[in-house]
């Protein structure tokens, strides 16, 4: 994979994580079931970013390491924050 492939990847899922974030504190924040509700957004954002990411890089046991990496890196980015707001706010 090529740098430019891997900087697009990651960029879509921190623009992806931006938004969602901003969605959770704008609409579900401090409403009821504001954490089942973010789940829904972030599995379909997550989706959303596999299917790009897959039509982006090409198929290869690197690249799909790369994508799970990704994934979980920026998982942890956008739980962490939410899960302290939610948290925070019961």
């Amino acid at each position: 994979m090529n740098l430019w492939d891997n900087l697009i990847v990651i960029l879509l899922i921190a623009v992806f994580n931006i938004v969602v974030y901003i969605i959770f504190k704008k609409y579900f924040y401090n409403k009821q079931d504001a954490g089942m509700r973010f789940l829904a957004v972030n599995i379909s954002k997550d989706i959303i970013w596999l299917i790009i990411s897959l039509a982006i890089v090409d198929k290869t046991r690197d690249n799909f390491l790369f994508i799970v990496i990704c994934f979980i890196i920026a998982s942890f980015l956008i739980y962490i924050p939410i899960i302290k707001l939610i948290n925070k706010s019961q």
